[in-house]
């Protein structure tokens, strides 16, 4: 699906054209695999649990004890074999700390509101969505977590699982991450396909304990502002595309090196005590 465009591919273009252009227009290298962290399988694990209705023993499965030494270690060439084994069937082999903070997220969306919405008949989970931009002609995909959509407007909602939830830690790690990138997009895409005002809302569960679960949206002027820059960022990948260009503003001249004032240790000169 590298032929069409999504917010993760997006977010390397914005970050480094290079790699963007090694990655997926002349595909000479591999973009990194993420599935191993520990962030990003718990994540995982946790969406396909809350979003496709899965089994979590369908989904995660500890170590049996013969992956481990006698002293309780993991031993590591049958503990590799059988995390081979289990990716083929598409589960991931955790340990039970990992396996209980994995339930533990969940449980605690059961008697949340987030729960009762995951719940419900009437929202779309994990449905591919396709669309040909209409100002630069790229065409694109998302895959929204869950959406609801109706006669009048198209509610969109992406499920995050975080380190904390807590506003002064998570608006610093959704700007780290360029989620605004991801909110523009997906705004974009459901437009053209459903032709209809498009929310985006962020739900944040909690990795570690008390797992607590936050709402975010941007509001109507960051809103503006990110739909602006996601605009003329899919017109310099036109761009760039067409032209081959895929240098960074950087590469071209001089860079001037800024030195502040506070930056300068100065050293005082040392009037008396000298050994020589």
């Amino acid at each position: 699906m590298t032929d069409r465009v999504s917010a993760s591919m997006l977010k390397v273009f914005l970050s480094d054209k290079a790699k963007y252009n090694a990655y997926w227009v002349e595909k000479t290298q591999a973009p990194p695999d993420l599935s191993t962290r520990t962030a990003v399988m718990v994540g995982d694990c946790v969406h396909q649990i809350l979003l496709e209705k899965k089994v979590v023993t369908d989904v995660v499965v500890n170590y049996p004890e013969s992956c481990f030494k006698s002293n309780g270690a993991i031993n590591p060439k049958p503990a590799s074999e059988f995390r081979e084994i289990m990716a083929a069937d598409g589960k991931y082999v955790v340990k039970d700390d990992e396996f209980r903070r994995i339930v533990e997220i969940c449980n605690s969306v059961i008697d949340h509101p987030l729960g009762q919405l995951v719940s419900r008949n009437d929202i779309v989970f994990e449905e591919p969505v396709f669309w040909t931009d209409d100002s630069t002609g790229i065409d694109c995909r998302a895959k929204p977590d869950f959406m609801y959509v109706d006669d009048k407007h198209v509610l969109c909602y992406d499920l995050k699982v975080s380190e904390s939830s807590n506003p002064d830690t998570w608006v610093r790690i959704s700007k780290r991450l360029n989620y605004w990138l991801q909110a523009a997009h997906y705004i974009s895409g459901l437009a053209h396909v459903h032709n209809k005002p498009v929310r985006f809302v962020f739900w944040v569960i909690e990795s570690a304990w008390p797992y607590r679960i936050a709402q975010y949206e941007f509001d109507a002027i960051s809103l503006e502002r990110c739909t602006s820059t996601y605009s003329n960022l899919m017109s310099d990948l036109k761009r760039r595309t067409e032209s081959g260009d895929w240098k960074e503003s950087w590469e071209l001249g001089s860079n001037s090196l800024l030195i502040e004032s506070w930056d300068l240790k100065e050293q005082e000169e040392e009037l008396e005590g000298f050994d020589d």
